[in-house]
């Protein structure tokens, strides 16, 4: 469980800063389909649930 927490924090991250730089990513154009406010409630959203997961989980192994 830790592992998913640290992937979708991690992919929250690239996919927050992949937004900020206006690269496109053809993984990451599925988003846009939600507009500009509800792609970046979902980027925001799975960053902070992959941080929550992780810190929950942190001391598993």
């Amino acid at each position: 469980m830790k592992f998913i927490g640290l992937f979708l924090l991690l992919a929250g991250l690239v996919s927050l800063v992949v937004e900020f730089t206006g690269a496109n990513l053809l993984v990451l154009n599925w988003l846009s389909q939600f507009g500009e406010t509800g792609s970046w409630v979902i980027r925001i959203g799975v960053t902070l649930l992959g941080g929550i997961i992780y810190y929950l989980r942190r001391h598993d192994d």
